[in-house]
């Protein structure tokens, strides 16, 4: 079954550029967590001999290459390969519990109901009355609702002349989701390739927003390629390529200090040629440079209307939860330099002004894509109204 698999090295081959790693090295990489860079090392090299092979199958199993190991498992034989990482292959894979939209909404709101007193204040049994509309109007305020947006709301609500909490709280979630209604949209991947670029100022998130969107993607079967075009700020290029390798993205980047569009057009060449689904392309952010920054946009939008006249498909503002209402301006200021198609809500898990997603909707008239609701690399997800509102009350 194996005669003939392993090959020797042709003579007139040429001789590898230094010295390979040894099986000793390999693997010390292995035990040290390092089997996708096994993997990669044995890639061209497993088939020299017996050992190697082996080694690359007790790679591929350990970076959960299942349909690679599986191939060489029926190549190889069993017989020819190390027990252990055979009976590993074989077991079934686990099923981790999975959190539910709502629940990953719950755990990420935890801050807005329980710091606000979301939870407490609508718990209590009391009276509505005068105090009451007082405490709410507070709360509403608490929530980066805004002053005129939770002033209003309790006047609105005072002259429904509802008589219990609990009437109180369903009403103000009925009228929250109402107008969150109006922003859901969905993600535009209509073309192929979809050219995706997210914009917003450094530490908006932008970076891990992009890591997070590509394995969403690649989960979902789809070839991504992830665009390094923030060439300003230091090891960003290396933070998204961190993120791409662990979202099994394939990944275009350049050194710091390099033309953003130069790179953007590199990635649109590789992307359009081999025919990629998705390209997600990382903008600068520094505000200290504002005009700068926005001419630098409106360059990056120009490179990718030299592949794609009506392109790109998105321009996604990452907006910082944790400055609530502040985050506005931003908006502002970016939709001057280009056309913006949606929002990226992040760190929402960090804030307790879960609540300025509503006046956000309402004065950008701008589609809530996703929402962060955690640090973890599944913990980006599709605002769903609803399961929000529901999430920030109870």
């Amino acid at each position: 079954m194996v005669f003939g698999f392993f090959r020797r090295k042709r003579r007139d081959e040429e001789p590898p550029k230094g010295e390979p790693p040894s099986v000793k090295e390999l693997r010390k990489l292995l035990k040290e967590g390092k089997a996708a860079e096994v993997v990669k090392l044995l890639k061209d090299r497993h088939r020299e001999n017996a050992e190697l092979t082996a080694l690359y199958f007790e790679a591929l199993v350990e970076a959960g290459k299942r349909e690679e190991a599986e191939k060489l498992l029926k190549e190889v034989g069993k017989e020819n390969l190390p027990p252990s990482a055979v009976a590993k292959l074989l077991e079934e894979p686990k099923e981790e519990k999975k959190e539910s939209l709502l629940e990953k909404f719950k755990r990420g709101l935890r801050k807005t109901r329980e710091w606000v007193g979301l939870s407490r204040f609508f718990s209590s049994k009391r009276k509505v009355d005068e105090e009451f509309y007082e405490e709410l109007e507070e709360l509403l305020i608490k929530l980066d609702l805004g002053v005129d947006e939770a002033v209003s709301l309790v006047e609105e609500v005072r002259k429904k002349g509802l008589t219990s909490v609990e009437e109180v709280k369903e009403y103000l979630k009925k009228r929250f989701k109402e107008v969150l209604s109006g922003c859901r949209g969905g993600l535009n991947l209509s073309k192929k390739p979809s050219v995706i670029l997210f914009v917003g100022v450094n530490g908006s998130g932008k970076t891990t927003s992009v890591g997070k969107l590509a394995y969403k993607l690649t989960k979902e079967g789809k070839k991504v390629l992830v665009v390094a075009a923030d060439t300003f700020r230091a090891a960003a290029t290396e933070q998204l390529k961190v993120w791409a390798e662990r979202a099994k993205a394939d990944f275009v980047g350049d050194g710091e200090g390099a033309d953003p569009g130069a790179v953007l057009y590199r990635g649109l060449k590789k992307a359009f040629e081999e025919g990629y689904d998705a390209v997600l392309v990382d903008t600068a952010g520094r505000l200290h440079t504002k005009e700068h920054l926005l001419r630098e946009m409106q360059k990056l939008v120009k490179v990718v209307k030299k592949f794609d006249p009506e392109g790109p498909s998105e321009v996604l503002l990452v907006l910082d939860a944790t400055i609530g209402q502040n985050s506005i301006n931003q908006a502002k200021m970016f939709s001057s330099a280009v056309d913006l198609t949606g929002i990226i809500l992040t760190k929402l898990d960090g804030t307790a002004k879960g609540g300025a997603v509503i006046p956000i909707c309402k004065k950008l008239k701008l589609p809530v894509k996703f929402v962060g609701v955690g640090e973890g690399v599944e913990d980006l997800q599709p605002f769903d109204p609803d399961k929000f509102v529901e999430a920030m009350f109870d």
